[in-house]
C-alpha cells in the first residue's frame, strides 16, 4: 500500500496542480491543458501496445520499476523550465503517459494475479480508502507549499518520493507467473468482438474515459477559475477527499452483488441531479454539490465497475495467458473515450471558454450516466459466469 500511497501524492501532483500551474502561465488554459492530457494519453494507449510483449514475458516487477525513468526525467524538466513549462506540455505530456503506461499495466496483471476474486472487493475498497487519505492530507499541505514557494520547488521534493518508491519496489516479492508466449493482440481482439460480456466492458471503458477522464481534468480547472488559489483547490480537494474515505470504506465492506445494483442505480440518480443544478443554476455553490457528488457517487461507480473489471480479468472467459491483452484493450477503450471527450474540450478552449464549459458538461454527465447503466448490466451479465 506504500506505492499506492506515494503515487497518489506524485499523481496529485502531475495531474491537479500541474494543471493548475499549466493554467496560471498559459495564454489559452483550456487548449493548454488538452494538449498536454491529449499527449499523455496517446502516449498511455501507445505504451500499452509497446510493451505488451516486455510485461507478458519478463518479470513484472522490473517492467514495473522502469516507469520511474520518465516520471524522473518529467520532474526534472519542471524543475529546469518553470514557467516556460507552457511551451513544452507535448513532450512533458508525452513522458507522463509514458510512465503512466508502464506503471498500469505490470500493476493491473499483477493484481489480477495476486488477488483471489472474492477479496477484490475488500482490496479495491482498502486501495481506495489509502489513496484518499493522502488526498485529505496532501492536497493542503502542496497547495500550501506551491503558494509559498514555487513549483518547482515543490517538484524537488516530489522527486525525492520517487527515490523512496523506486527503493519500495527493489523490496518486493518477484511475480511467479512468466508467460513466454507473444502477446496475442490479434487473436484477443477477434475473441473480443465475439465474446458479448467483453464487448460491454469495452464499451463501459469507452464511456469511462469520456465522462470521468475528462472530469479530472475540468474540475481542478473550474475549481482554480472559481476560487483562484492552489490554496483553495488544496481546501476543496481535501474536504471532498473526507468524503471521499468514508464511501470507499462502506463500499469495501460490501459483499453482495445485488447491493452493487441498487448503489449504481442511486449514483447515476444523484449525478443527474448534480449537473442539472449546475448547469441550470452556475454558482459556487452548485458547483461545490457537483464536488461532493463526484466524491462519492462517481467513487462508487468507479469502484463497482474497477472490482467487476478486476473480476471478469479472473473468469473463464480471460484465461490465464490473455490477461496481459486484456488489460491492452481495456486500456486502448478508455483512451478512445479520452481522445474524443479532449478533442471537443480543445475546440471550446478555441472557440467558447468557460460558459461553453458548463454546458460541456451535460454530454460528460450524459457519458457517465451510460457508463453507470452499462457497469450495471455487466454486473448483472458477470454474476453468472462466474
Amino acid at each position: 500500500m506504500g506505492l499506492f500511497c506515494i503515487r497518489g501524492i506524485v499523481d496529485l501532483f502531475l495531474g491537479t496542480f500541474f494543471v493548475s500551474f499549466i493554467m496560471h502561465w498559459a495564454n489559452n488554459q483550456i487548449v493548454s491543458v488538452s494538449i498536454y492530457r491529449l499527449c499523455e494519453y496517446f502516449a498511455i494507449c501507445g505504451g500499452f501496445f509497446a510493451f505488451a510483449n516486455l510485461v507478458k514475458r519478463h518479470n513484472k516487477n522490473l517492467m514495473f520499476g522502469i516507469h520511474l525513468i520518465p516520471k524522473t526525467i518529467l520532474l526534472m524538466l519542471i524543475i529546469a523550465l518553470g514557467p516556460n513549462v507552457t511551451n513544452y506540455v507535448i513532450p512533458l505530456g508525452l513522458l507522463y503517459g509514458i510512465s503512466d503506461a508502464i506503471y498500469c499495466l505490470p500493476i493491473n496483471v499483477m493484481m489480477a494475479e495476486k488477488i483471489p476474486k472474492h477479496t477484490m472487493n475488500w482490496f479495491m475498497g482498502l486501495k481506495t480508502t489509502y489513496k484518499h487519505i493522502i488526498k485529505l492530507l496532501a492536497p493542503v499541505i502542496l497547495g500550501l507549499f506551491i503558494e509559498l514557494s514555487s513549483f518547482p520547488k515543490m517538484a524537488m521534493f516530489i522527486l525525492g518520493l520517487v527515490l523512496v518508491e523506486a527503493i519500495l519496489i527493489i523490496s518486493m516479492s518477484p511475480t511467479k507467473h512468466i508467460d513466454k508466449t507473444k502477446a496475442d493482440i490479434l487473436g484477443f481482439a477477434h475473441k473480443m468482438i465475439q465474446t458479448p460480456i467483453i464487448r460491454k466492458m469495452f464499451i463501459m471503458e469507452v464511456l469511462r474515459g469520456l465522462g470521468i477522464g475528462l472530469l479530472i481534468t475540468i474540475i481542478p480547472m473550474y475549481t482554480v477559475h472559481i476560487f483562484h488559489t492552489n490554496l483553495n483547490l488544496g481546501i476543496f480537494t481535501t474536504i471532498f477527499g473526507a468524503c471521499s474515505i468514508i464511501t470507499s470504506r462502506m463500499l469495501g465492506k460490501t459483499k453482495q452483488r445485488r447491493t452493487f445494483a441498487r448503489l449504481l442505480w442511486l449514483s447515476v440518480l444523484t449525478i443527474s441531479w448534480a449537473i442539472t443544478m449546475f448547469v441550470g443554476w452556475p454558482s459556487s455553490t452548485t458547483f461545490l454539490c457537483y464536488n461532493f457528488v463526484y466524491a462519492t457517487s462517481m467513487l462508487v461507480l468507479e469502484h463497482i465497475s474497477n472490482v467487476n473489471m478486476f473480476n471478469l480479468s479472473q473468469s473463464k472467459l480471460i484465461q490465464e495467458q490473455h490477461q496481459t491483452e486484456y488489460f491492452v484493450f481495456r486500456d486502448f477503450a478508455i483512451f478512445i473515450g479520452r481522445w474524443i471527450g479532449f478533442v471537443g474540450l480543445m475546440y471550446i478552449g478555441v472557440f467558447g471558454g468557460y460558459d461553453w464549459l458548463r454546458w460541456y458538461m451535460i454530454p460528460i454527465t450524459g457519458a457517465i450516466i451510460l457508463f453507470g447503466v452499462t457497469s450495471y448490466q455487466l454486473n448483472n451479465k458477470l454474476g453468472d459466469i462466474q
